[in-house]
């Protein structure tokens, strides 16, 4: 009980204090002058209450575009710029946020622009380990472009022989723009050595098997539907002919048309050759 009447003197002591009122009274004006000055200077940090239309200049060059951007209260970033060789330099491809959108002003706008110099990419390696088709990819994955074809003599049909800018050997890794058009040698599946065509008739397929390994030569091979062991079955009929005028080109392939029956006549090198 002592206590609580302590407190109420305590309490009717300040309430009849000058100072206890006046400092109180100072203390809620410096509050609320503090308070009006920070949302004062949050206004002005947040561009609170002001905004701006993005402008359009997509097509524009980027000087241009800068000063309609900087016009309205916005800032400016070139973000990127793009290979455009039917562009003129520094054209505005692309700016984000998009044009029209209503933003607060301050805010940067991110530019894509168009350039002449295309970027630089590293030169495959397509001669030696690679064929046409693998050489078109690997190109068009890295921006180049497949020019003119030219072929040589080569066992192996379609494979990149050389690889060239112009009429100059390119090697792997050289660093070139992207867009550069690349020759190519390929091999056009003939040694451009010619050889007799050999005498296959009456033989049994394992025995031409034999003389087409000893001379390189490469066959098509076409069976009778009755033959139960093709390596036993017989050539009966053979294209090209092996006559003086026929030759084949090593890597050329000759038909061999076989039968199970050996053939009853089986013409001579001199009477083919006749």
């Amino acid at each position: 009980m002592d206590f609580l009447i302590k407190l109420w003197n305590k309490i009717m002591y300040l309430l009849k204090d000058k100072a206890f009122w006046l400092n109180s009274i100072l203390f809620f004006v410096v509050l609320i002058i503090t308070g009006w000055m920070l949302l004062f200077s949050l206004k002005l940090i947040t561009k609170w209450g002001q905004s701006a239309d993005v402008p359009n200049v997509v097509n524009k060059n980027v000087e241009q575009a800068i000063e309609m951007i900087e016009d309205v209260d916005l800032e400016y970033e070139i973000k990127d710029s793009v290979y455009r060789a039917d562009l003129k330099e520094g054209t505005v491809l692309d700016a984000q946020p998009s044009a029209g959108l209503n933003v607060k002003t301050g805010r940067t706008i991110y530019l894509i622009i168009s350039s002449k110099r295309p970027p630089m990419v590293a030169m495959p390696q397509l001669a030696g380990r690679s064929s046409l088709r693998f050489a078109q990819v690997e190109l068009e994955s890295r921006g180049l472009k497949l020019g003119s074809l030219t072929f040589e003599p080569s066992n192996e049909k379609d494979a990149v022989l050389s690889q060239r800018i112009g009429n100059t050997e390119i090697a792997a890794g050289t660093m070139i723009p992207k867009g550069t058009v690349i020759n190519l040698t390929l091999g056009d599946g003939l040694t451009g050595v010619l050889v007799d065509v050999p005498n296959l008739m009456g033989k049994t397929k394992s025995e031409v098997d034999l003389i087409l390994s000893a001379n390189g030569i490469i066959a098509n091979f076409f069976y009778d539907k009755n033959i139960e062991d093709t390596m036993s079955s017989y050539m009966i009929k053979q294209y090209p002919l092996p006559n003086n005028e026929e030759k084949l080109n090593l890597g050329e392939t000759i038909d061999l048309f076989f039968s199970k029956n050996k053939p009853k006549i089986i013409p001579t090198d001199s009477a083919l050759r006749k």
